[in-house]
């Protein structure tokens, strides 16, 4: 069996998922052999997010059900900068985002990212060889 893919989740990615009904934890796990993890600045994140503001408070609520849900593994975050702590981890993990700006740093260090394309399907080209 082939090794499992350890995919790091953002903060945007998973509040995408919710806001446009993306099952992406099956999607994925359809198209590869992949193992979830998240940062617990995310979680931390998600729940800033939602203090002052209702309808983020509710998708962060559903957040953390579906991360239950996919028995995804927290990890501890080292940084305050969430983006910086990705891209060093890009090294060791696939970073699924869709912050333009965070998938162009990690591909320059290096890393693979897979993102929601046109919001409703997952792109994972980078890898997946044809």
């Amino acid at each position: 069996m082939a090794a499992k893919i350890k995919i790091l989740l953002d903060t945007n990615f998973l509040l995408t998922m919710v806001r446009h009904k993306i099952h992406g934890f099956e999607e994925i796990k359809g198209k590869l052999p992949a193992e979830f993890f998240v940062l617990g600045r995310v979680i931390h994140e998600l729940n800033s997010l939602g203090k002052n503001d209702k309808k983020i408070r509710n998708e962060a609520r559903i957040v953390e059900e579906v991360l239950k849900n996919n028995h995804v593994k927290e990890i501890d975050s080292t940084s305050e900068d969430v983006d910086s702590e990705l891209v060093a981890l890009s090294k060791e993990y696939v970073i699924a985002t869709n912050d333009k700006l965070l998938r162009r740093r990690v591909k320059q260090a290096g890393g693979k990212t897979i993102f929601i394309r046109s919001l409703t399907y997952i792109d994972v080209e980078d890898l997946v060889e044809e």
